[in-house]
């Protein structure tokens, strides 16, 4: 398995150990992880802290230029917009 997808997959095991929902997310730029998150929507009765904002934010505040040329993997399709 993709190292990158069996990260999302250890974010959304700590997601549904901690009581939420078993969606993980990683964010891969150049072939490193700079950012990690899981669901934290029930935990934290967040309306927004889906498991792929919470690797956004954990990637903290980097150029546009890194976003752009970043691949987010995730254990769950995005929703529709």
């Amino acid at each position: 398995m993709d190292e990158f997808m069996q990260a999302a997959i250890e974010e959304a095991e700590k997601g549904r150990d901690a009581g939420g929902v078993p969606i993980g997310s990683v964010l891969v730029y150049e072939g490193k992880i700079i950012g990690r998150g899981h669901s934290q929507r029930q935990q934290k009765g967040s309306a927004i802290l889906h498991g792929e904002m919470s690797a956004l934010e954990d990637a903290g505040r980097q150029p546009a230029s890194v976003y752009r040329n970043s691949v987010i993997y995730t254990t769950l399709s995005p929703c529709p917009s």
